[in-house]
Formats: structure tokens, C-alpha cells, sequence
């Protein structure tokens, strides 16, 4: 069975998981991934571009380790850092217009029109 493998300069669909977030538990982003380096035993540091965190401080890197992997998503626990559990799976235009009110009708990949638009 294939797994979900990160590339670099690919966009995903993610899901941070932190009980900041109060009563909404979780928040949703388009991330960028910039690299992805693998530590050992399941752990790996993710750079990336948070694409829904205020201007000037949305380049983020995180060390995680896997909790599940599967050819649909990858879920971690963050080593450190808030949130304490992320979600990453491939992005589709209907999740950028049901989490963000997104009109993204458009003859262009989901990956071509992010990297045009944010």
C-alpha cells in the first residue's frame, strides 16, 4: 500500500488540532510545503508556508511525529510546538471553498491557482 509522501512546493490541506483554539478545537489552513526532513523513528521536521497566519510570520517549521500514515493523510504530534496535533491531506478546491467562502471556479489545478492567488 502507497502512503502519503510530502513534496516540496506541493499545497495541502491542514487541520491544526490545539485546545488554544477553544470551543472550535481546530483551524484550518492551506500549507505550502517548502522541505521535509526526516529524523528517524517516525519523526521529521516540516517547513512550510502556513497560508492562513497573519503576514510576516507564516514561514512555520515544526518537528512532528507521525502518528498515522496512509495514502490519504498524514496525522502528527508535534515535538514542541503549538498546535499539539496536525492533519495533512491533499487539497481539493471544494475544501478551500467550504472552510474559506472561496469562489475558486477555475480551468486551473487546485496547486497552479494557490500558487497564483495566496
Amino acid at each position: 500500500m502507497s502512503r502519503l509522501s510530502l513534496k516540496p512546493r506541493y499545497w495541502y490541506a491542514a487541520e491544526f488540532y490545539d485546545e488554544a483554539f477553544g470551543d472550535e478545537l481546530r483551524s484550518y489552513s492551506p500549507i505550502k510545503v517548502n522541505n521535509v526532513i526526516p529524523k528517524g523513528g517516525r519523526k521529521f521536521h516540516l517547513d512550510f508556508y502556513h497560508a492562513n497566519y497573519p503576514s510576516g510570520v507564516q514561514n512555520k517549521g515544526y518537528d512532528l511525529q507521525t502518528i498515522e500514515r496512509n495514502k490519504h493523510f498524514i496525522f502528527a504530534q508535534s515535538l514542541g510546538n503549538s498546535p499539539r496535533l496536525l492533519l495533512i491531506y491533499p487539497i481539493r478546491f471544494d475544501w478551500l471553498n467550504q472552510h474559506f467562502n472561496l469562489d475558486t471556479r477555475s480551468d486551473l489545478a487546485v496547486h497552479e491557482w494557490l500558487n497564483l492567488n495566496v
